[in-house]
């Protein structure tokens, strides 16, 4: 709803050139919308596309609710969009804590950086278990740090608004 109301994205042609949504998998969500009165689409244009914009009633659940869909254990894609939504929202705050917020989760759930001696000793089907845990510790530790460096890069926009 942010991208359309404040993005500037409001044909599923949009969508899909500038976020590389496929339209199908946005389809069902805009005719819910649709349905529940957020939001109104034109009638057929040039190449069949069809404008959107949200109604009042769209607009109003969007400032009251956009913080809701913020949550810090998704996977990546999601915590991208979520940051996006802030800022099209005009909150870097909220943007940069979310991402904060994002590292912290990564990070408490970060397990073995290296398999141990005794993981030779153990069987496949174990060893299989090493491998997974030592992959999804230096997946999360990753992704930490390139959250960590995107909210480092959002504080200074920030500090830049602010003439500090």
């Amino acid at each position: 709803m942010a991208v359309i109301s404040r993005g500037g994205l409001n044909t599923l042609y949009g969508f899909q050139q500038e976020t590389g949504l496929q339209p199908g998998s946005i389809t069902k969500v805009i005719e819910n919308l649709q349905k529940d009165g957020l939001l109104d689409r034109s009638d057929r244009a040039k190449r069949g596309r069809r404008a959107m914009r949200l109604t009042e009633a769209g607009e109003r659940l969007l400032v009251a609710d956009w913080k809701h869909s913020m949550d810090a254990k998704r996977e990546m894609e999601s915590i991208f969009r979520s940051a996006t939504v802030a800022l099209l929202m005009d909150d870097i705050g909220s943007a940069i804590n979310f991402l904060l917020q994002s590292v912290f989760e990564r990070v408490r759930h970060q397990g073995p950086q290296e398999f141990g001696l005794a993981s030779l000793e153990r069987t496949p089907i174990d060893f299989y278990g090493a491998m997974r845990d030592v992959y999804d510790s230096r997946r999360r530790a990753m992704e930490a740090d390139v959250l960590k460096k995107l909210a480092e890069y959002l504080m200074e926009v920030a500090n830049k608004r602010e003439g500090k």
